[in-house]
């Protein structure tokens, strides 16, 4: 059913209370629902046979799948998707899971804050950007997607030990705009955390840390492409973009890291089909990494 107000809109969802409001909204609004519609027309071969009902439930993750599956097929990469293993396999070589986390539970002092949103200019506020919170969410699903469902495939008939495996993470239900030139997804991966600039010479670069404190001063590690244990990760597509506000060419908004340290790294054919982040290793084992426009 198409809305054409908001008060048409609180209406439907106050009906739906098990639906996400963000599916609600993009099935509500006509350009929203035919992105979606004409991203589904493609994918729906690709999509396992729970995808329906639980795009109702969890819209921006299972979304983000969708939309990773279109951009592959644009960028002319042959993909299977089985009842069981990554969301995608690239041209029987690459393993791709696709992940979107969330704020968290609003309880939890760790999780993402909803941000202030001013009606009129005289709301108008200064508000800090909750950068470790949101390193924290990324985190999370790196691990729980990266590590702990890679571990579940290694036994598994199917799986190859030599093929790279690649994580997709959307970033856009956090709520935030990011740094531009250092995303949190950087900074989690290789453990950057705040600009410096050097007043004697003018350069610039940036603070480096190995975890982050929780409220309860647990720590967090970060610096997941230094670290052995995640060796297997060959690499991260990530994206800051909300999936129906996706650009007119897809995949423009999706960029790419390389992990200099895997033990399968991604073919340069792959990777450059995408903007990315070259990540190199250095002589005494750290990595420099710079933004390809």
């Amino acid at each position: 059913m198409l809305v054409k107000t908001n008060f048409e809109l609180d209406k439907i969802k106050k009906q739906h209370p098990k639906y996400d409001p963000y599916f609600i909204a993009s099935a509500s609004f006509n350009e929203r629902r035919r992105k979606f519609e004409s991203l589904w027309k493609n994918y729906a071969p690709y999509a396992d046979v729970n995808f329906r009902n639980q795009v109702k439930i969890s819209f921006h993750q299972r979304s983000w799948e969708m939309y990773v599956g279109n951009v592959l097929l644009k960028k002319n990469l042959n993909i299977k998707s089985k009842k069981e293993g990554p969301d995608f396999i690239v041209g029987d070589k690459i393993y791709i899971e696709c992940v979107a986390p969330t704020k968290g539970d609003p309880k939890n002092p760790n999780s993402v804050p909803d941000p202030f949103i001013a009606t009129s200019p005289d709301e108008m506020i200064a508000q800090p950007v909750p950068d470790n919170q949101m390193i924290l969410r990324i985190s999370q699903v790196i691990h729980d997607k990266g590590l702990d469902q890679y571990q579940k495939w290694k036994n598994k008939a199917w799986f190859k030990a030599d093929n790279p495996f690649i994580l997709t993470i959307n970033v856009a239900d956090l709520g935030y705009v990011e740094e531009p030139e250092m995303p949190n997804v950087i900074k989690t991966l290789f453990g950057f955390e705040s600009l410096q600039i050097n007043l004697r010479t003018g350069k610039s670069s940036y603070s480096a840390r190995n975890e982050i404190k929780k409220s309860n001063d647990s720590s967090v590690p970060v610096r997941y492409f230094l670290n052995s244990d995640f060796n297997f990760l060959s690499g991260v597509l990530f994206s800051e973009e909300y999936v129906l506000s996706h650009p007119e060419n897809l995949g423009d908004d999706c960029f790419f890291v390389n992990n200099p340290f895997a033990i399968n790294p991604v073919e340069e054919k792959f990777i450059s089909c995408f903007r990315n982040w070259k990540a190199h290793k250095t002589i005494d084992g750290l990595v420099s990494v710079r933004l390809i426009r």
